[in-house]
Formats: C-alpha cells, sequence, structure tokens
C-alpha cells in the first residue's frame, strides 16, 4: 500500500457536519490500491464492561463507498450520524497483504492483540447547529439570470446612442434601466428563470458601476430607488428573487469619503477608511469630471482593485467603514425585500468581514443569500460563517477546457472529480454555476460560434451539482469577445434569434427543475471522452452524454445497458452493446431503474 497517497484531515473538506445530525467523512488513496475501506467509529465516552470486569468501547463498523476515482486517487466516502453527536474514528483499509489502521498518529498493521488507544483515532468533537451553513433553501432549485443593466433593455430611455451599435466601448451608455428590465420579467418567466443577479446599480460615473460614488442611490441612468422597488415587488410576483451586487472591496474615486481625503490629506476624517501609502495622493492629471486619466505607468499612492486609481480600495478595519458598508447591506435588505448579495472580489474582503456581512444580512432577513466572487477554490471562505457559495469558476475551467479541446478527456476528469471529492456536498449542491460572464468571453465565441458545442457546454453545466446561471443573451445565441464586446446590447428582435437554441434552453431548464434530485447525486463514470455519466435516484437514472471532435463508437456495459427515454425528442432508445456519436453530440436519456439493480 502507498501511504504517501494516504490523506484525511479533521474539520475539513475531509470531514465536515453536512446537517445536525449527520457527518460526511472523505479519505484519499492510491488509485486501485486497496480491496477495502472501512470506518471504524463510536462516542469517546462510551464504554462498557465486559464478563470479564475489562472495560471495552462501544463502537460500530461501516463499508466506506469509492465515490469519486482520478488518474491518481481513489476517494472513499461515507455518511455516519453519531448517536451522541461526537465521535471518534479510524479508517481500516485492507490490501492483498494486511489489513491497517489509520488514524492521526499515522497507519499500522492491525493485530489481534491490539488494544483500543482513543489517542490514535481522529476526533470529531461536536455536531453544533450553529456550525451549519444554514442556506436558504430555495438557492439549490435557483435557476440564474445574470443582468448587465445598461445594455438589457430601456424603457423611455435617454441615449444618443443606437440600441445594438457594434462595436461598444466601456464608456458608452446604451439606455437599459430598470423599468426597461422590468417590463421583460414575463420573459425570464417564460424562459424558466427564478433567479436575476444584477451587476452594479448604484450611482456611478461608468457603465459597467464597478466603481460607486453613493451605494444608497440606485444610478439615475438607471432610474430611482422607486423604480427599483417596483421591479422587485413584479420579480416576486412571478417567483423571481433578485440579488444585488456589493462592490465593497473598493469605491469609486468620487465616493464623498474618498474625496475628502483628496481635499482634505492627513487631516480628514476619513483618511484610515483607506490604505494611504504616502502624500500627496493624486499623482495623474484629473479630467475635467474630476476623474484619473492619463495614468499607466505612474507611481499610485494609494491601494486600488488592480492599480485602478479609479477604485481605492476600503480598509474594512477601520470602523467608519463597517459602519457605512454594513448600512448598505441593510438599506436594500430592509427598504427593498432584496434576496441575496452578490460581493465582488470577495477574496480579497477580510474574512473577518464577511462575517460581520452575514451576520448583518441574515439577522434582518433569514433566508437572504451571500454569494462570493471567488474565481479559485474558496474553501477557507465556505465554512458556513462567511459565504454561502461562490461564482463556480473550477466548473469553468473544466467545461472550457473539454470543449475547447485544450486538454484530453483524463485531464477534465480529473478536474471535475476532484471539483466533486473536495467541494462539501452541502456546499456543492448551492454552487452558482456559470459558462460565461461579464467578466469572461461569451461562451458562443468561446466555442467557434458553434450553437452545437454551446448545447454541450450547458448539458455540462445543468446537469452538474449546484445553480446554474444565463449570462443575458446567450439564450438567442448572442457572441462576443472579452469585454467590452461580451457586453453588446440585448437583442429585442426575434428574427435574429437562434429560436432552436432558445428552445434547447427551456427544455433544458425544464428538466433540470423537474429531474433537479437526480441531478444532485453523485455520478458514476462510464467514459472520459466522450464524458458519459450516470446519476440515479429514487429508482430513475440519467445517463448524461457529452461527444466532441470525432466521430465515435463507444460500448456501454451492464448495468447501463437498457431501455431509455431521450429527455428532449421523448422519443425511445435502446441502448444494448454501442452507441454511435456524432461530433459535439450530447444526449439526456433516462431509464426506470429496476429493483433488483444496484449501482452503488
Amino acid at each position: 500500500m502507498d501511504f504517501h497517497a494516504l490523506y484525511h484531515r479533521p474539520k475539513s473538506e475531509y470531514a465536515y457536519a453536512y446537517d445536525a445530525k449527520t457527518l460526511h467523512l472523505l479519505l484519499r488513496t492510491k488509485k486501485d490500491d486497496c480491496q477495502s475501506v472501512q470506518l471504524v467509529f463510536g462516542d469517546p465516552f462510551l464504554w462498557e464492561k465486559k464478563a470479564d470486569g475489562q472495560r471495552q468501547w462501544v463502537n460500530d463498523m461501516v463499508q466506506m463507498k469509492k465515490t469519486y476515482q482520478t488518474s491518481l486517487f481513489d476517494y472513499y466516502m461515507v455518511a455516519i450520524q453519531p448517536r451522541f453527536l461526537r465521535t471518534k474514528y479510524a479508517f481500516i483499509l485492507k490490501d492483498d497483504d494486511h489489513l491497517y489502521q489509520m488514524g492521526p498518529q499515522g497507519i499500522h498493521i492491525i493485530h489481534d492483540e491490539d488494544k483500543v488507544d482513543l489517542s490514535s483515532y481522529y476526533n470529531f468533537p461536536y455536531l453544533l447547529d450553529e456550525d451549519l451553513h444554514h442556506t436558504p433553501a430555495w438557492v439549490e432549485h435557483t435557476i440564474w439570470y445574470q443582468i448587465f443593466p445598461d445594455r438589457f433593455h430601456g424603457k423611455e430611455h435617454h441615449s444618443l446612442l443606437t440600441w445594438g451599435k457594434e462595436p461598444v466601448f466601456n464608456h458608452e451608455h446604451y439606455g437599459g434601466n430598470l423599468k426597461g428590465i422590468t417590463e421583460k420579467l414575463p420573459y425570464l418567466r417564460d424562459l424558466g428563470i427564478t433567479g436575476i443577479y444584477f451587476t452594479p446599480l448604484f450611482l456611478s460615473p461608468t457603465a459597467h458601476k464597478y466603481d460607486t460614488t453613493n451605494y444608497l442611490m440606485i444610478d439615475p441612468q438607471f432610474g430611482t430607488n422607486d423604480d427599483f422597488k417596483v421591479l422587485v415587488q413584479s420579480a416576486h410576483e412571478l417567483g423571481i428573487r433578485v440579488m444585488l451586487d456589493g462592490v465593497f472591496n473598493h469605491c469609486g474615486f468620487l465616493h464623498p469619503y474618498f474625496q475628502d481625503v483628496i481635499e482634505h490629506g492627513e487631516k480628514s476624517q476619513y483618511i484610515n477608511c483607506f490604505y494611504i501609502d504616502q502624500f500627496p495622493i493624486i499623482t495623474f492629471p484629473l479630467s475635467d469630471e474630476k476623474r484619473p486619466i492619463h495614468y499607466q505607468g505612474l507611481p499610485l499612492h494609494y491601494k486600488t482593485f488592480a492599480f485602478q486609481p479609479s477604485m481605492p480600495k476600503w480598509n474594512t478595519s477601520s470602523l467608519v467603514v463597517q459602519d457605512h458598508l454594513l448600512e448598505v447591506v441593510s438599506y436594500w435588505i430592509n427598504n427593498y425585500d432584496i434576496d441575496g448579495w452578490r460581493l465582488d472580489v470577495s477574496n480579497e474582503l477580510s474574512h473577518e468581514f464577511l462575517r460581520a456581512i452575514k451576520k448583518r444580512a441574515r439577522a434582518l432577513k433569514k433566508d437572504v443569500f451571500i454569494l462570493g466572487e471567488n474565481w479559485d477554490q474558496s474553501l477557507p471562505w465556505l465554512q458556513g460563517d462567511q459565504l454561502d457559495s461562490v461564482m463556480n469558476y473550477e466548473l469553468s475551467y473544466a467545461i472550457w477546457s473539454y470543449l475547447e479541446g485544450r486538454h484530453d478527456g483524463s485531464y477534465v476528469q480529473d478536474q471535475l472529480m476532484n471539483h466533486l471529492a473536495l467541494t462539501p456536498k452541502n456546499v456543492l449542491k448551492n454552487m452558482f454555476n456559470l459558462v460565461g460572464s461579464h467578466d469572461t468571453i461569451r461562451i458562443k465565441k468561446r466555442l467557434k460560434d458553434d450553437a452545437q458545442r454551446v448545447k454541450c457546454a450547458y448539458i455540462m453545466m445543468f446537469t452538474s451539482p449546484g445553480t446554474p446561471t444565463l449570462y443575458y443573451g446567450d439564450e438567442i445565441g448572442m457572441t462576443g469577445e472579452h469585454d467590452p464586446d461580451n457586453r453588446r446590447c440585448m437583442s429585442w428582435d426575434p428574427t435574429s434569434w437562434d429560436h432552436d437554441f432558445l428552445s434547447f434552453t427551456k427544455r433544458l431548464i425544464a428538466i433540470r427543475k423537474k429531474y433537479h434530485n437526480i441531478f444532485l447525486h453523485d455520478p458514476i463514470l462510464i467514459s472520459n471522452d466522450p464524458i458519459m455519466l450516470y446519476k440515479e435516484h429514487e429508482n430513475k437514472g440519467i445517463l448524461i452524454i457529452v461527444n466532441r471532435h470525432h466521430v465515435k463508437t463507444i460500448d456501454i456495459k451492464p448495468p447501463f445497458q437498457g431501455s431509455y427515454i431521450n429527455l428532449f425528442s421523448q422519443q425511445k432508445m435502446d441502448i444494448h452493446d454501442t452507441i454511435k456519436l456524432e461530433a459535439f453530440d450530447f444526449y439526456l436519456l433516462i431509464k426506470e431503474v429496476c429493483d433488483e439493480t444496484n449501482h452503488s
């Protein structure tokens, strides 16, 4: 047995409270190195006397399931419910030669004369309700739609630019507004959308609004605070949740606090609200609107987001800043009944301030959702005390890599399996899955403007645990390179739409809603290129197939052979030995699972 491959860590993604009664435990081993893995566990304080008067520890033993496999490792998993909410545990591993016990002090061969020494067992001290995530129940069922407000739809709008003009530039305002979005809510409901994520709406001089001047005011380009209240009420009446973008890592150059620092320097009452390195802080020319210009290559005397002088970074350890931003969190929940906050650049905010945001938000509305913009593996932020979820770029990278042909199927399999194995399941089901956003190339452009490839990307996203997200216009076939080209105006001329892709999207959303519980379950990997996964729940199984590039004929072995129904065409398919796949073919096939069949 390869001891170097063995890994487990208590109170982590390898050992976590799934709910108030259930503990999930994960063990990593070398691929195909173990014949079996069992878990021995029990309450550390529960002992009984044997007939000979000796004390004996009361414990249970359960078989662990090999749930995920990569090219290097196997991941064994089990869920247990400790009777008294605390447990000591160890792993029993079997190979061709020996039986081993693994605990925090290492691994050793088991001998008959071994006595129980609980210091050699891992410890999960107590399952505490207050340590759980308590992510709102509605989140995992949501189909999100991201809107860039200036480019979605305008009603009674005022702009000198022609709607739909190309190319688009970041400084341009096209006149999309809240009244226009409200008018299109029935379109979103018909599509199947149940949640809207808005990029920033607050007062700002730019079109993207990530440089906030006033957090308590809707930008007049979009309308009024009352317009927003009408939008939220109208959305709620249609069963659609609303999530705002909170840019709390930095503010805009024109924010009154920063302007006060510029004007009064070291005497400013807001000097500790920012990270000022030295004075004077202005080292670049200003425009007539008193905004930074011609700053490339010049030294900055204060901390910013991404070296952008127009975005000074907040010092959230300042009580003044905390009071200001937490008041913003409260204001939009209390007065407008929003359902969530998406926190921009959340991985650059302090963990302490993230905890304060969540605590304040949940105190005001128990089922408010806190989402973070993290682009990397994010477990330190997902312990239940900070973020409920993050934008799932880990999944995006795997989907892009596979369908762009940058890596082979085994590489993508490893990405997917590691993501599934090492993300706690109470987090995984609420992840904000996406294949494109205002920060990325549009998925259609990324995939060579090939709608069939985009369908494959959508299949992979929608069948993954987590909540699927559409970037506005993707459903009608909009394309675009990186920012700003990915922020073109939404076309409302149906003659320009890809109606086939729109119908596909509607059908896929309906499938996702109907078979939500199946898609949450662990997949059985049948093939990594093409990707073929099987998920089963409540006597039904779904076979997911996504092919790329070339025509292939794939062997299908028992128990995955049988009669299926194509969830798109509703036609019956009998799969007994092989299935032929065209380039960029995809299938979602469902079958009834015989009672005696067990794929676990």
